[in-house]
């Protein structure tokens, strides 16, 4: 049996896609908020930057050199030698998506 045209179902359907489209925004906010909170906890000088020692500081100890030098391979696009806020949200959701 064919299936019939409904438009009920289209305009239904579009409702459900427009639903989900606003719950996956509003996550996703969610979570940039939270990487932004993250990003100022590290930034213990208040300088909109991380450096390897705000990093160093947070992990006390527990992040060996090459552990340290890994993360600014990964995070640090403009190699400036410090993390700027957009580079750590990009990491972060990076890391997110994967996990996904």
């Amino acid at each position: 049996m064919q299936p019939t045209f409904s438009p009920w179902r289209c305009r239904t359907w579009g409702i459900v896609s427009l639903l989900v489209w606003c719950v996956s925004l509003a996550e996703e906010n969610v979570l940039v908020a939270e990487f932004k909170q993250d990003f100022l906890d590290f930034d213990l000088n208040k300088d909109n930057q991380i450096d390897a020692q705000e990093v160093r500081a947070q992990f006390k100890g527990e992040l060996d050199a090459k552990e340290l030098h890994q993360f600014f391979l990964d995070v640090d696009k403009d190699l400036s030698g410090t993390i700027s806020m957009d580079e750590y949200i990009d990491y972060a959701a990076s890391l997110n998506t994967a996990e996904r």
